[in-house]
């Protein structure tokens, strides 16, 4: 069954125009859990939980609400890759996901773009960079051994190359609205 796409975008992207790209997902959702946007919305509801959000949020140092209504999300690979975490996108899984990142840049033109797991960033950089869009990789935030502190770094090194390219580009003056 191939998923409606409905991608999270917050009610504060159009100021900071920040996209965090995550990788897959695993698991059996109902109804409207099954698209970025209806989970997100009953994560910030409260009518779900996930800890990977929370964290994201309390690494990058906003409050859950600030950090998800200031950004774009959804994964490079749209379908379930499995039922837990064992499983693992598949090499054309992550193929297939790239048309519809270059659409998504096109659509949406980020101001930068933070991209969660190195594994998908081999597929997903490229077509980043070849929008000149300036991004940062990271492990993926439920990586064994992986810090809030080297988790909330690498959102920062994002938030200082999108500075520095607001800097170099006179006609966008949100540099300072970023955090």
């Amino acid at each position: 069954v191939k998923q409606v796409e409905r991608i999270w975008i917050g009610s504060k992207y159009v100021e900071r125009r920040i996209f965090v790209l995550g990788e897959s997902w695993w698991g059996d959702f109902e109804d409207d859990l099954v698209t970025d946007d209806g989970y997100i919305r009953a994560y910030l509801d409260g009518r779900i939980k996930d800890a990977m959000y929370t964290r994201m949020a309390n690494a990058c140092g906003l409050s859950v609400q600030d950090f998800w209504e200031g950004v774009m999300f959804t994964n490079l690979v749209v379908q379930s890759v499995g039922a837990d975490r064992r499983a693992r996108p598949a090499v054309n899984d992550y193929r297939e996901g790239c048309d519809r990142l270059q659409q998504l840049l096109k659509t949406h033109a980020p101001r930068g773009v933070w991209v969660l797991g190195k594994e998908q960033a081999k597929y997903s950089a490229p077509i980043i960079e070849s929008f000149g869009i300036p991004f940062e990789v990271t492990p993926h935030p439920t990586s064994y051994g992986l810090s809030n502190a080297r988790l909330g770094a690498s959102w920062d090194a994002l938030i200082s190359r999108v500075a520095q390219a607001d800097i170099g580009n006179p006609t966008d003056q949100t540099a300072a609205r970023v955090r």
